[in-house]
């Protein structure tokens, strides 16, 4: 089999040459597999006039798809794309995000800290003490003696989700201090460290958290078909009920 792009002609072994050396094969069967699931999800007919006419905008329709290169059917899949993948997510994962996110058990949490964070115990211990006795602050202490790439942010890491901290240990640590206070030099590795907790923000099932678990879960859903197929194992039937 060969393709044709105008006057250049690549042969099947050639293309699929460029996708390995390019290692373009897991965003390509990423993208299958959401075009996979575009096929089965109905979209109805006016939302799609409706994309179709915002993205064409005042350019006839024949002029868009020409300088693309694309059919009717490309530009159907292009403005369904999103809203099949989102109605996807919300039938497969939607009824059980409430109970995914109560049992996180706080896995959510905006956290802002600082960190200082040096190999010397000695030193740790040191700055702990200047810290506590106010002879310096913590800012000016992990700007000047941090040994983490955190240091040139005088320490402050975050907002982030306090379940994405590694090890655990370091987030046990912040959720037993008040927001100001410094924890004590702890051996994590090769590293000792202080921690200090700036803000904890418990997170709500919002309807912008409920979006941030669906994306979450297609995005390793998908991840994990794309797995199997690079590795030619099974692939269970994509399916979407039909609801009146």
């Amino acid at each position: 089999m060969t393709f044709k792009f105008q006057s250049a002609e690549i042969d099947v072994n050639q293309m699929f040459g460029f996708i390995r050396r390019m290692e373009l094969a897991t965003s390509i069967f990423r993208r299958l597999e959401e075009e996979l699931i575009a096929a089965i999800v109905p979209i109805p007919q006016e939302y799609i006039e409706k994309k179709v006419q915002d993205v064409l905008g005042e350019t006839p329709e024949k002029e868009f798809l020409y300088s693309r290169g694309w059919s009717q059917s490309d530009l159907k899949l292009h403005v369904c794309h999103q809203e099949a993948l989102n109605m996807f997510a919300e039938q497969r994962f939607g009824p059980g995000l409430e109970e995914q996110f109560l049992a996180s058990r706080g896995a959510y949490d905006q956290i802002i800290y600082s960190l200082l964070r040096v190999r010397d115990a000695s030193l740790a211990r040191e700055l702990w003490i200047r810290i506590e006795e106010s002879e310096t602050t913590f800012s000016d202490a992990a700007q000047s003696f941090g040994q983490g790439p955190e240091a040139q942010r005088k320490g402050i890491i975050g907002p982030m989700p306090i379940g994405q901290l590694s090890p655990p240990l370091i987030a046990d640590l912040l959720r037993g201090l008040s927001p100001g206070k410094i924890s004590p030099p702890t051996s994590v590795g090769e590293w000792h460290i202080i921690l200090r907790l700036e803000q904890l923000t418990p997170a709500r099932f919002d309807s912008s958290m409920r979006s941030m678990l669906l994306n979450q879960s297609l995005d390793k859903f998908l991840s994990e078909r794309v797995t199997k197929r690079l590795s030619g194992d099974h692939l269970e039937p994509l399916t979407f009920d039909l609801v009146s």
